[in-house]
C-alpha cells in the first residue's frame, strides 16, 4: 500500500531554497543597480567638476571688471573733491570708458542641480562643501538680482548722466577692449588716439559715482564668495574616485 505521507522536511527545504534564491536574485539586482548608479554618479562628478571650473574662471574675469569699475569710480570721486564745487577736471578717456559697459556673470546651475537631484552628494565627504552644492542655485539667484540692480539702477544712472552731460563718445571706445576681453573675441581693438574727458564737480555726479562704487564692491564681494565655493566644489568633485 502506497504511503500518502507528505515529506514536509523536503518541502520545507525546497521552499527555503526557492525563497532564498529569490531574495538573492533581488539582492544581486539591487547591488548591480547600486554599482551602476554609483559609477554613473562618479562619471557625472568629473563632468560637473569641469563645468564648475569653467564657471569659476568666467566669474573671476567678471569680478576683475567690477574691481576695476569700483576703483575708477573711487578715483574719479576723489579727483572731483579736490577742486571746488562747479570747477572742472580733465581726466583720461581710460578712466571713464571702462565704466560704460556693464559686465555680467552668466552662470548656469543646471548641471549641479541635476547632480544633486541624482544623489551625487553621497560622494561628497565634507559636510560644509555639500552645503555649497545645496546653496548654489540660491547663491546664483542672489547674484543675478544684484547684477540687475547694478545694471538697471546704479550703473544705468551714472552712464546716462555721463552721456547726457559730458563728451564721452571717444571714451566709450575704451570700453571695446573690456567687452572683447569678456567674450574672448580676437585681439582687443584700442583707439589710436588717447583723448580726455572734462568732468565737473557736481553733487549729482558724485552721488552717482558713490552708488556705482558701492554696487560694484558689493557685487564683487559676492562673486569672490562664489569663486571660493566653486573652487572647493571642484576640489571635492575631482577627489571622487
Amino acid at each position: 500500500m502506497q504511503s500518502n505521507k507528505i515529506p514536509w522536511v523536503r518541502v520545507l527545504v525546497e521552499g527555503v531554497v526557492i525563497v532564498g534564491s529569490i531574495h538573492l536574485a533581488f539582492a544581486l539586482d539591487a547591488w548591480w543597480d547600486s554599482q551602476s548608479r554609483e559609477a554613473e554618479l562618479r562619471e557625472q562628478a568629473h563632468v560637473v567638476a569641469g563645468e564648475v571650473a569653467s564657471v569659476s574662471a568666467a566669474v573671476q574675469r567678471v569680478q576683475r571688471s567690477h574691481e576695476l569699475a569700483a576703483n575708477l569710480t573711487a578715483h574719479l570721486s576723489a579727483a572731483l573733491r579736490e577742486v571746488p564745487e562747479g570747477a572742472e577736471i580733465v581726466v583720461s578717456d581710460t578712466l571713464v570708458g571702462p565704466l560704460l559697459p556693464q559686465a555680467t556673470a552668466d552662470v548656469s546651475t543646471g548641471s549641479i542641480d541635476t547632480f544633486v537631484a541624482a544623489g551625487g552628494l553621497e560622494l561628497i565627504e565634507d559636510e560644509e562643501t555639500r552645503g555649497y552644492f545645496l546653496e548654489w542655485s540660491a547663491q546664483i539667484e542672489d547674484l543675478q538680482d544684484d547684477e540687475i540692480y547694478l545694471r538697471n539702477f546704479a550703473g544705468a544712472a551714472l552712464n546716462q548722466h555721463l552721456r547726457a552731460n559730458y563728451a564721452v563718445a571717444n571714451a566709450e571706445l575704451w570700453a571695446i577692449p573690456v567687452l572683447l576681453a569678456r567674450f574672448h573675441v580676437g585681439t582687443p581693438v584700442v583707439p589710436d588716439v588717447l583723448g580726455t574727458v572734462t568732468l565737473r564737480h557736481e553733487q549729482q555726479l558724485l552721488n552717482y559715482l558713490a552708488a556705482r562704487e558701492s554696487g560694484e564692491r558689493g557685487l564683487r564681494a559676492g562673486l569672490l564668495t562664489i569663486i571660493e565655493q566653486a573652487d572647493l566644489m571642484v576640489e571635492a568633485l575631482e577627489g571622487v574616485r
